[in-house]
Formats: C-alpha cells, sequence, structure tokens
C-alpha cells in the first residue's frame, strides 16, 4: 500500500473527482464530503498545514484520512496537533475507508508518525459510533471515549404516523401554537430558501435570527464574526447547486420569525443551526417550524433527521434516540511522550477553562447585576 501526501490547496481542490468516486464506495456524512472541506480549508486554514494523505494499492484510492496539522497557543505554551479537517464545525468527521481500512488506517498513522512537524498528539473527535475505523482505533489508541450525544428520530411514511409517535403534551403544544397565531390575526407562511436564487436571503435572515436568540441571552453568537458568515454562505452556495440544502424559515404576517439551517443528503436531514426571534418565544415558533421541515423530509422521502450534538433536553420531545460520538487520542510511540501529553492536556484543559471565565466575566458580572 502506498501513502500519498496532499499539502496544498491547488492539489486538494484538484482532487474532487476521485474524492467523490471514493465516497460512493463508503459509509460516511456530509462533513466528509468534498464540498463541505474544501471549504472549510478555504475559509480557516490559514496558520495550519494541510495533511490530506491518500492511501492507494494497484492505483485505486482505498482510503483518505483528511488531516490538518495546527499548533495551539495557551499561556506562552505551544501544543502541535494532528486532527480531522473541519474539527469542531463538523459534527462527524471520520476516515474515509472502501477497502483494507484497518490496513488504511495503520499506514496513515505510520505516515504522521514520521513526519517532520513536532506534535504531541492526534486527537480525532467526533467520529461516529458506527464507524467503521473505530475498532482499529482501539487497538491502536491509548484513550478513545464518548465525547458527544446525538439526538436522531426515525421518518415513517407519513406525517400522520409520525405526529402519533409523538408525545401528547408536544401534539397539543403545536396545536396550542398555531390556533395562538390564528386568533392573534397572524397570516403563517413557511418559506423554503434552499434553491440557488433564493439562499442568500434565507442565510441572511437565519443569520439575523440566530444573532437575536444569542444577544437575548447576553452572549455575541457565533455568526458575529465574518469568516463564520462567510464560510457558511459558501457552503450554501455550493450545497444549493447541489440540492443539498435544506433552509426554510416561519413568517408572521411577512416578518421572519424562526429559521432551520440544515442540510439534505443521503435520505438524510442534518439540523445544523437554526434562529428565532425572542419576542416570539410564546408561540413555540421553532417546534412549528422544525414540525413543518420534518413533515417536508418525509414528502421528499427522507427517513431520518439528525439533531446531531447537543445534549439539550428538547430533543427529547421529539421520539428521538441517541447516539455516541466518540474522540480517538494517539501519542506519539514511547513512554516519556506519553506521560508528556497527560501532564500537558490536564494543563491545557485547565488552562482553557480558566481563559474562558476570564474572558467572559465583564459579561457575566453585568448579567448578575441586571437580575
Amino acid at each position: 500500500m502506498k501513502i500519498i501526501e496532499i499539502d496544498n490547496y491547488p492539489d486538494f481542490f484538484n482532487l474532487k473527482e476521485s474524492w467523490n468516486e471514493v465516497l460512493l464506495k463508503s459509509n460516511h456524512s456530509i462533513f466528509s464530503t468534498w464540498e463541505w472541506l474544501s471549504t472549510w480549508w478555504k475559509h480557516f486554514g490559514k496558520d495550519k498545514r494541510l495533511v490530506v494523505l491518500l492511501a492507494e494499492n494497484d492505483g485505486k484510492i482505498l482510503g483518505i484520512a483528511p488531516l490538518v496539522y495546527s499548533v495551539q497557543r495557551l499561556f506562552g505554551l505551544r501544543q502541535g496537533k494532528i486532527e480531522f479537517i473541519g474539527t469542531s464545525t463538523s459534527d462527524y468527521t471520520d476516515f474515509i475507508l472502501t477497502n483494507k481500512g484497518e490496513e488504511c488506517i495503520q499506514s496513515f498513522i505510520e505516515y504522521v508518525n514520521n513526519l517532520a512537524e513536532k506534535w504531541k498528539c492526534i486527537e480525532l473527535s467526533d467520529i461516529p459510533e458506527n464507524s467503521k475505523s473505530l475498532p482499529t482505533l482501539r487497538k491502536i489508541s491509548r484513550n478513545v471515549k464518548p465525547v458527544h450525544k446525538c439526538h436522531f428520530t426515525s421518518l415513517p411514511k407519513s406525517y400522520d404516523i409520525f405526529l402519533k409517535s409523538l408525545s401528547r403534551n408536544l401534539r397539543y403544544d403545536l396545536h396550542r401554537s398555531s390556533r395562538r397565531l390564528e386568533k392573534d390575526g397572524y397570516k403563517v407562511n413557511f418559506a423554503d430558501y434552499s434553491g440557488t436564487g433564493s439562499f442568500d436571503k434565507g442565510m441572511r435572515i437565519f443569520f439575523e435570527l440566530h444573532q437575536k436568540r444569542w444577544t437575548s441571552r447576553g452572549f455575541s453568537g457565533v455568526y458575529a464574526k465574518e469568516k463564520y458568515r462567510n464560510f457558511h454562505l459558501d457552503i450554501a452556495k455550493s450545497f444549493s447547486q447541489k440540492g443539498w440544502l435544506g433552509l426554510y424559515a416561519l413568517e408572521l404576517s411577512g416578518r421572519p420569525v424562526s429559521a432551520l439551517y440544515g442540510f439534505k443528503y443521503h435520505s438524510k436531514y442534518y439540523d445544523y443551526l437554526s434562529g428565532l426571534d425572542p419576542a416570539f418565544y410564546r408561540y413555540s415558533v421553532g417546534n412549528l417550524l422544525k414540525a413543518h421541515v420534518m413533515s417536508q423530509c418525509i414528502r421528499q422521502g427522507l427517513n431520518e433527521f439528525d439533531f446531531m450534538r447537543g445534549a439539550e433536553e428538547y430533543k427529547d420531545r421529539w421520539n428521538t434516540m441517541t447516539r455516541w460520538n466518540r474522540q480517538a487520542i494517539i501519542t506519539r510511540r514511547g513512554f516519556l511522550e506519553d506521560i508528556e501529553y497527560r501532564l500537558y492536556d490536564k494543563y491545557w484543559q485547565q488552562g482553557s477553562r480558566l481563559k474562558y471565565i476570564v474572558k467572559n466575566a465583564p459579561r457575566t458580572l453585568a448579567r448578575t447585576l441586571d437580575k
């Protein structure tokens, strides 16, 4: 088996056709597509090194390791780390494997062990629990553990059947919210902004509502940063052209009050993020929109609605089941390297927590004084 390294964007860009051929033969999520990962690298690859590895045998690509090397700094210390491209932004990450998966992964790790860059660990986060990579990673990693709980619900053949599967309380809440809106004179409209001609408007609505939700809680929200807005605008454009975008809004008498941003891929809807106007909380506009999107998904033949990472209580109301994402940590060979990593990682976690507290102290104090 031969390992080929791709370490620059032009070569990564030219991999599109080959990448998609490998995807067709593998079990993967939308976060492993070339479109998602290449767009992520375009926006977030600064100060990082691309380490995309291809495992070839007889001229055929059997596996891909979409990796990145970066150096993180905290309180004057530096930590070199290898991880999957898109980590933290992607709800699922993994190797892309078609055949000889164990041999591919072992070859990838062997290659990374010989990189010139100084790294303390390979930290592979958010690997789905049904991933074919996990058995091999458990053999070569000192630590494979659950890190994120993911909720999902199966979608039946009809929306009526789905409604009957929900709790009586949720069904009542949806019905009551619809009656309240009608009684208060609102004209309800569910808008689909997934198309190539409307995604831009839909994303602007989504950004605004997402920010409203977070600023009402005293936080800035992720889309206060231009680079995140630009990344998702590029994703929405690309995905709308391929029919992968699922972008919806609930409008009351022409005013957008709730938005849902997600992806439709391989018979599944990925519920990525939502936004809503806090002034309309009492109408449960978020639940109304989610129910409408689930109805749309059923009509389109999708069979799963994936709420993805996060153990928020509201997800339990939708008759969900759970899966756990795993994290695998691989250290450089040797006893001393392992001890060094464990001490360093413990300090890093405590330092990151302290940095967050210090950064948010003024906001936390202000919110306390306002009560």
